[in-house]
């Protein structure tokens, strides 16, 4: 029952969701970017001090992607809390027809989830896609 009515209430509210959508569609792209720069073939064809400069810049990227995940995960947090004062009349419906708080946090959830899970999907692959014309582009220079 709350599978179905979650799926629904994201079909209903497509636009609210497509931000957010959107939202964690780039920052999953953008997190798996800069977690896999260090892995590209023309990394691997430099020279030996080049070699320590790009050690340095991975261990930089690291602290960037810390404060990536920070900011990723406030943004989230902001959205949610957007989205369910944009929805409280609904809720308010569900709670006269007898719904209880825990029920609507179900919800609410495993809307997360479901959002979630479509844009981690779609962002590896929008990632994937991106990071294959930026490496091929890479190799013809090198």
């Amino acid at each position: 029952m709350y599978f179905k009515l979650s799926f629904q209430n994201i079909k209903k509210s497509f636009k609210d969701y497509g931000i957010y959508f959107l939202t964690l569609l780039f920052g999953v792209a953008i997190f798996y970017m800069f977690n896999s720069l260090d892995s590209q073939q023309a990394m691997l064809k430099v020279s030996e001090s080049t070699r320590k400069m790009i050690g340095l810049m991975i261990d930089m990227l690291g602290i960037v992607s810390v404060f990536v995940s920070i900011v990723l995960g406030l943004l989230i947090v902001y959205a949610n809390k957007f989205l369910i004062n944009r929805r409280k009349k609904e809720f308010g419906i569900y709670m006269t027809l007898g719904m209880g708080k825990r029920q609507i946090s179900k919800i609410i959830i495993l809307e997360t989830i479901f959002v979630g899970i479509i844009s981690l999907i779609v962002g590896i692959i929008v990632r994937s896609f991106c990071f294959t014309i930026y490496v091929c582009d890479c190799c013809k220079n090198v």
